[in-house]
């Protein structure tokens, strides 16, 4: 059983395992004045206290709390894009930013109005298109990345720490401090207090370092696929689901080499990673492939046997071979699909086996 309860940023293990006490610190602004207690609830107040429980749980690491510690911040995140929609709310409309439905009713005066009906408040997708509609700025590519990390240690990482959610509390910290500056006009450690400020600050910093430690490491590799140097980077740990995937050693040969998590140590050889590399830089271009039956842009190499064979670079992402893309029996471009039986298409491959 959890409690929360208001005072200094401090958690007491009541037993072992179970009961834990969180003390949060609210900032000033949702306390009564008179009583010092918390004020009535609002958008922003469960906001501030989504991010600090998140915050609070990323701290103790257990898998469980992990888990529930990039779910409150992710929901923290959201709450805060409905605070920026409700002040922009005309007031007497019902809050009508933040409704997942609009009416239109007829003002006292005759004039039309745009008013919220019922309880249901917008979703991501809706936020998204408000934001648009009303010039509110924020980085949703981060906020993605959040919801990936999300999703996935819910979902397939078996081994999850506190260094493979990182990157989740880094870029939450990075979305929140611009959002609340530029949008809310606010002071974030102010906001969101200072003690979970700091806490965040210090994760975003640390991550930052060893994510520089990893460009480092990538900047002296003599790549020969544009396509899987952009892919590298958003490769996760099959394991823990960190984002820190470096170079194990020297790639003096791509085809020999190996990646480290540097979360937790795992290790990947070349004939996985890249043709999940090249998945991850061309997830665009595959999606088109299987929806509008456009050409596959990876195949399998003929001379490596591998799903690394990047069409629009004419080469081996993991050889580095070329390979001839017209079949030398009868002269037809060869599908990405039957690409392994180069130098001929599929048909004439089974018509050479069926001679043999």
């Amino acid at each position: 059983m959890r409690r929360v309860c208001i005072g200094s940023p401090s958690l007491d293990k009541q037993s072992e395992g179970e009961n834990l006490t969180f003390r949060i610190q609210l900032p000033s602004r949702l306390l009564d004045s008179s009583t010092g207690l918390r004020a009535p609830m609002d958008l922003l107040t469960n906001a501030i206290e989504s991010i600090q429980v998140g915050v609070e749980d990323y701290q103790v690491g257990s898998r469980p709390r992990l888990i529930s510690a990039v779910r409150n911040v992710y929901a923290g995140i959201l709450l805060l894009y409905k605070e920026a929609l409700l002040r922009h709310s005309p007031e007497g409309s019902g809050e009508v930013l933040i409704k997942a439905k609009i009416a239109t009713v007829m003002g006292s005066t005759g004039e039309l109005k745009f008013v919220g009906h019922g309880k249901k408040t917008v979703d991501t997708q809706q936020i998204r298109e408000r934001f648009k509609d009303l010039g509110i700025v924020t980085d949703w590519s981060a906020l993605n990345a959040i919801a990936s990390v999300r999703n996935d240690v819910e979902h397939y990482y078996a081994d999850i720490t506190k260094d493979s959610v990182r990157s989740a509390i880094a870029s939450a910290f990075l979305i929140i401090r611009t959002f609340i500056v530029t949008e809310l006009e606010e002071d974030p450690p102010k906001l969101v207090g200072s003690a979970t400020w700091q806490l965040m600050l210090a994760e975003n910093e640390l991550y930052a370092e060893e994510r520089r430690l990893c460009n480092e490491a990538f900047s002296v590799v003599e790549w020969t696929s544009e396509t899987l140097r952009q892919g590298i980077p958003k490769l996760r740990c099959s394991k823990c689901g960190s984002d820190l995937m470096c170079p194990s050693d020297d790639w003096a040969d791509l085809a020999d080499a190996t990646l480290a998590c540097r979360a937790c140590g795992t290790e990947v050889e070349a004939h996985h990673f890249v043709p999940k590399a090249l998945d991850q830089e061309l997830e665009w271009e595959r999606y088109l492939a299987a929806s509008d039956g456009a050409d596959e842009p990876v195949g399998e190499c003929p001379n490596c046997g591998v799903e690394s064979y990047v069409f629009a670079e004419g080469q081996c992402a993991l050889c580095g071979e070329s390979a001839q893309t017209d079949c030398a029996r009868c002269g037809q471009t060869i599908p990405a699909s039957e690409f392994g039986s180069s130098p001929v298409c599929g048909y004439c491959d089974y018509l050479g086996s069926k001679d043999d």
